[in-house]
C-alpha cells in the first residue's frame, strides 16, 4: 500500500514510522506547505519521496493521510475528494471532528472517506519529534464510522489494531464536547499559566531555579504548537466555550473561598477534584 501523508510532522511522522515497522506500507510519500520539512522527512525515514503539489500526490497513493490543522483539512478535504479514484480512501486525523465531517456530509465520495484522530501526542512538532510507538497503547477514535464504505473501515481498523491501538468509535459532536473538556481546556489552561508567569516574572532564571516538577508538567503543553492549536481552539469555538465556562465557574469558587476564609468549603473543593484519582493514576 501506497500511503501520502499531507503533513510529516509529529502524528504523521509517527503514524507513517509506525506503519513502516508494522509492515502496513510499500511506500511512504509526502507533501507540505513546508518543503524543509519533508526533506528532513526522507532522511529520517519517514517518507521515500516527496510530492510538489498535492495533485500529483493524491494521483500516485492509495490512501492519503491527512494531518495538518485543521482549518486546512476543512478547506482542502472537499477537492481531496472530488480527485479520487475508487478504492482511494482519505483519512484525517483532525483534534475537531464537526466541520470537518459537516463539510463533506453531502459529498458524492464521503463513502472513502475515514474521520479519525488518534489520541497520541507530546508537547514537540515536526518531523524530529516522530517516533514508531507513540501509538502504542493509544486510543484511535472513528467518527461517522457509518458514512464510510465497509471495506476502507475495516482495513484501517486492522491496520490500527496492528499498530497495538485501540478502537472506539463516536459521533462528531460527542467528539467534540469530550475533547474540549479533556484536550483543549487543558492546553488553553497551560498557555495561560504560562503567560500569567511570564508576564509577571520577568526574569527566566528565577523561574528556572523555583519551578518544581508540579509546575513545569502543568505548562508542558504549553510546547504546543500554536500553528496546530489556535485553529482547534476556533473550529470547536462551541464547544470550547461551554469547557471554558465551567472551568472559570469552578475557578471563580474557588477565589470567593479564598476571599471569604472558607476553610471547609476548601477542604472540600480539594477533595472533590482529588476524585480525578480514580480515574487516572
Amino acid at each position: 500500500m501506497k500511503v501520502l501523508f499531507v503533513g510529516t510532522g509529529l502524528i504523521g511522522g509517527s503514524f507513517s514510522l509506525a506503519m513502516r515497522a508494522g509492515g502496513f506500507l510499500s511506500e511512504a510519500g509526502g507533501y507540505s506547505r513546508n518543503p524543509a520539512n519533508l526533506d528532513r522527512s526522507i532522511v529520517l525515514g519517514i517518507i521515500d519521496q516527496k510530492f510538489d503539489t498535492l495533485e500529483s500526490g493524491i494521483l500516485w497513493a492509495d490512501w492519503i493521510i491527512l494531518s495538518i490543522p485543521v482549518d486546512v483539512i476543512c478547506k482542502q478535504l472537499p477537492g481531496i475528494l472530488d480527485q479520487l479514484r475508487p478504492g482511494q480512501v482519505v483519512i484525517d486525523f483532525g483534534s475537531t471532528k464537526g466541520k470537518i465531517c459537516e463539510g463533506v456530509a453531502t459529498h458524492p465520495r464521503r463513502a472513502q472517506f475515514i474521520a479519525a484522530h488518534p489520541i497520541a501526542g507530546t508537547e514537540y512538532s515536526g518531523p524530529d519529534a516522530a517516533f514508531a510507538s507513540l501509538f502504542e497503547e493509544k486510543l484511535m477514535i472513528i467518527c461517522e464510522f457509518a458514512k464510510t464504505e465497509e471495506k476502507a473501515l475495516t482495513s484501517f481498523k486492522e491496520v490500527c489494531q496492528g499498530l497495538k491501538m485501540r478502537l472506539e468509535l463516536m459521533e462528531a459532536r460527542a467528539h467534540d464536547r469530550h475533547l474540549a473538556y479533556i484536550s483543549h481546556l487543558s492546553h488553553i489552561t497551560s498557555f495561560a499559566l504560562s503567560n500569567a508567569v511570564l508576564d509577571k516574572e520577568k526574569d527566566g532564571d528565577i523561574i528556572l531555579e523555583l519551578a518544581g516538577s508540579g509546575f513545569a508538567s502543568t505548562v508542558r503543553l504549553a510546547k504546543s504548537s500554536p500553528e496546530m492549536w489556535a485553529p482547534i481552539f476556533m473550529e470547536n469555538k462551541e464547544m470550547v466555550l461551554e469547557a471554558l465556562s465551567n472551568f472559570l465557574h469552578k475557578a471563580e469558587d474557588f477565589k470567593k473561598m479564598l476571599e471569604e476564609n472558607d476553610d471547609s468549603g476548601l477542604q472540600k473543593f480539594l477533595e472533590s477534584g482529588r476524585n480525578i484519582r480514580r480515574v487516572i493514576n
